[in-house]
């Protein structure tokens, strides 16, 4: 199964950020991300066999669960990967700490994580057409984040589809 470690919104979040980022993701075209599915991943791990579930739920367990919050202030648009997303004005120290934590402990267990740099992001929309300049989000958005989740990705005709298999409050 196909798995990764995320910050989460819960659903009316979801719901609201999808309808308020509309017109700004809408004039880049492609496809823009169900609410359902909006989420920061912290760490992509891929496929993973069902037996080492449990040990990415303790992982979750021994992770400082320090509460912060991100001020998303702009979306930027990428040629590649072709995607929109909502970014932080600034990587808060606490979000810092859980992904180095985060990473740290997949390694030492084992995992293959991606090798790119960590750059904190929301996916609004895929396969845009039109990339543009970083569009400012007025107002600016402060998410208070209250939720890490390891997430299970299920390919489906219409997107993926995504499960909390296990989650933490922060």
């Amino acid at each position: 199964m196909r798995l990764f470690f995320a910050l989460w919104l819960d659903s009316d979040t979801q719901q609201l950020w999808r309808e308020s980022f509309a017109s700004y993701v809408k004039p880049l075209g492609g496809h823009r991300t169900l609410a359902a599915n909006l989420h920061l991943t912290l760490a992509f791990l891929g496929k993973v066999p069902g037996t080492r579930i449990n040990t990415l739920l303790r992982l979750g367990d021994d992770l400082p669960h320090d509460p912060f919050t991100l001020r998303m202030d702009r979306i930027e648009s990428w040629k590649k990967p072709s995607l929109a997303c909502l970014r932080p004005a600034a990587v808060p120290e606490e979000l810092t700490r859980l992904v180095g934590c985060l990473h740290a402990g997949l390694e030492r267990e084992g995992f293959n994580l991606e090798a790119r740099s960590f750059k904190p992001h929301v996916t609004l929309a895929r396969n845009i057409i039109i990339p543009a300049e970083t569009l400012p989000v007025w107002p600016v958005v402060e998410w208070p984040v209250a939720m890490l989740a390891l997430v299970r990705s299920e390919p489906a005709p219409e997107g993926s589809i995504y499960n909390v298999v296990g989650e933490w409050s922060l």
